[in-house]
Order: C-alpha cells, then structure tokens, then sequence
C-alpha cells in the first residue's frame, strides 16, 4: 500500500506529534508498506537525504495561531494525493483540512488524531466546516489512546472508524550498559547529590512547569526539581524560582541535547509530568522515563490521554491538574517510600514491554491498516 504521511512537522524537528508521525511511518514500513512524508519546513537544518522515506518540506510564507500558511504545501498536496492509495493525515492540522476539502481525493484517508484544537477560538470557528467534513469523509481514525476518540469535539463523527494505536519507545532506549559514566556523574554533580525530581518539556503554559515551581515547596530538603527545555516561559520561570526563593529546590537545566537526556532519566528518582490542559494529550516522554524505570506523577487532565499513559498505582500517581500542593505531596511521597517507587517503576517498565512496545503498536497498526478497502476508494 502506498500511504502519504500528512503532517505539520517532521523530525528533527521536536515535538510529540512529530515522533509519533515517524513512528507510524517506520512501524508501516515494517509492515511492508511504501511510505512518504510531506509537512512543513521548520527552521532546520535538515538532512533529508539521509531518511529511508522521500521527505517533502513545504516553505511557509506566514504562521497563524500555530499553524504554518503554505501555497507550496497546496500545490504540493493536490500533486502527491492521486499517487497515493492512502494519505494519512495527522491532525490538528487545518491547512490539510482545507486543502483535502478542496482537492477531494480518491485515496482513503486515516486520521490520526493527535489532538482537537485547543483555544485558538478563531481559527476554531474558522476552519470547523472543512475539519467537519474531514471527519465525516475519514475512513479511519487514529487514537493513541481511547480517550482521543472518546472525549474529542468530533467523537460523534468517529464512531464505528476509531482505532487505538498507542506510541512506543525502542527496545534498548534504556540502556545502562550505553551510559556514559562521565554525563552520569555531570547530572549528579549538578543536581549537587541530591535526590532528583526531572521534568522535560517546552516552557509553554500547558506545560505547567510554573505548577511544579511552586509544588517544590514541599519536597525534602535533600531533593531538587529540575526542568528540562527552553521555550519562551524561561524567563518567567526563572523569576517565579527567585521571587518564592525556591533557588535551592528548583533548577532550570535549559534544553538538554538528545544525546544527554539517557543520563538525565538514569538519575533521577522520579519523573513529573505536571501539564495543565489539553495540549496535553499523551506525553510521550512518560513512556521514555517507564523505560528506565523511573514512577511518574502526572496529572489527570480532563479528555486528556495523559492518564491513560500514566496509571495510578500501576506505573505512577497521578494528581489535579494546577493543584500544587497535591503535586507536591505526591512527589515526596515517592521520593519517601522506595518500595513503592520500586514497584510503580517496574510497573512502567512492563508497561514499555507490552502494551507500549514497537510489536503491539505495529499489530495494533496492522489490524486497523487492514480495515481499509483500497479496492473501492469513495469521496463525498
């Protein structure tokens, strides 16, 4: 089958959306289906020459609301789609949206559904017929958990074409043997021998790294929170840390490089996830801290998937989102009761093992693939 990745982005450009585009692209291409991507150009540099799949990066001449404005990405779109028997489109992504409206392929269309669009009341209003009728025109579509299909301002229009396919980390992501001892060290000594809470992510609101600041209140003195990521909160944060003079419980690591963050997730004790909104919907980041072993506190978002991810009292707690004190408290807690932080963390990583490991995502993947007709392409 050949299948048109869809995307806003594609790595190394970050994000979560953007490893779970690449995963569905390597996971098919072990299913032995042709794969292609085509997305926007971010700031780069890319080396696209060097993928196993062409990679297409439409230039954007303008972004609005979050969302890159292409003529390229159009063109491009109504050029690929009659090639391919299957695009997959990862959404929110309205620009698809309007230009599958107006190119009204024969391909089968798969919606991967990352997320709604969260705020952004204009753009809402704005682009709600074309994403209607995209949702309606769908053959499949895509969740990583349950609660994407379930709790999403279309879940009307998904029924009886929903799919769960989670994500996954790679076997041997956590591996100890493949540690530097040297950038080992270099955390512990900047965590200054401390017990170590970590948290990654952009310094953006959903986020709720500020949630986190101010829950380090009521950790023990021999612990420190530190907060991977730049974005542009780091400013701000800084000056929450300084004004509740939490200087000495709280530390701002900046971005933290690919290659060093092994070492982050082997030193620490546990790992917190203390995001706020919708924005936040899976936190692949969690599954990468399961694999190491570590219990996470997280937070139970409203028709958020974090939860689902993240268990309570299977692979760790989990807390009201912006409730400081709760945060807190569950933090210490398991920085307090090392069997208990044992046993959630081995619970994440048989999580990793199973339900969340590149084999059940690529079955998952495969028994919804295989509801697909291609014989019998329809448009509306």
């Amino acid at each position: 089958m050949r299948v048109l990745q869809v995307g806003k982005f594609y790595p190394p450009d970050a994000g979560g959306v953007e490893t779970g585009t690449r995963q569905m692209v390597e996971t098919l291409t072990r299913l032995g289906h042709e794969n292609a991507v085509l997305c926007f150009a971010g700031a780069g540099p890319y080396d696209d020459g060097a993928e196993t799949v062409p990679v297409l990066r439409a230039a954007a001449w303008a972004t609005i609301a979050s969302q890159p404005l292409s003529t390229e990405y159009l063109l491009r779109l109504a050029d690929l789609a009659p090639r391919f028997e299957v695009l997959h489109v990862h959404c929110p992504n309205p620009l698809a949206a309007v230009a599958l409206w107006l190119i009204r392929p024969q391909a089968k269309i798969v919606l991967h559904w990352h997320s709604d669009i969260i705020g952004k009341k204009a753009l809402r209003a704005l682009v709600s017929p074309f994403e209607a009728w995209l949702c309606r025109r769908a053959d499949l579509v895509i969740g990583p958990t349950a609660v994407h299909l379930q709790a999403s301002n279309r879940a009307a229009l998904f029924v009886g074409k929903g799919a769960v396919v989670p994500f996954y980390v790679e076997p041997g992501t956590a591996d100890p043997d493949r540690l530097d001892p040297a950038g080992l060290a270099a955390v512990r000594a900047r965590a200054g021998g401390r017990r170590l809470v970590f948290a990654l992510g952009r310094l953006v609101p959903y986020k709720g790294f500020a949630v986190l600041i101010e829950a380090a209140r009521w950790l023990p003195d021999d612990a420190v929170a530190v907060i991977g990521g730049g974005g542009p909160l780091a400013g701000e944060l800084a000056r929450q840390i300084q004004t509740a003079g939490l200087g000495h419980k709280v530390l701002l690591a900046g971005r933290i490089p690919d290659n060093e963050l092994p070492a982050w997730f082997a030193a620490c004790d546990v790992f917190c996830l203390p995001s706020v909104t919708r924005a936040e919907m899976f936190g692949i980041v969690q599954l990468e801290a399961m694999a190491w072993g570590k219990p996470v506190v997280s937070t139970a978002i409203a028709g958020s998937g974090v939860a689902a991810v993240n268990r309570q009292g299977e692979t760790g707690l989990v807390v009201a989102p912006g409730d400081a004190p709760a945060l807190g408290d569950a933090l210490a807690t398991l920085l307090a009761d090392e069997a208990l932080a044992a046993r959630l963390g081995q619970g994440g990583r048989q999580a990793v093992a199973a339900r969340y490991s590149p084999a059940a995502v690529a079955d998952a993947l495969g028994a919804a693939y295989a509801r697909l007709d291609i014989c019998a392409p329809r448009t509306l």
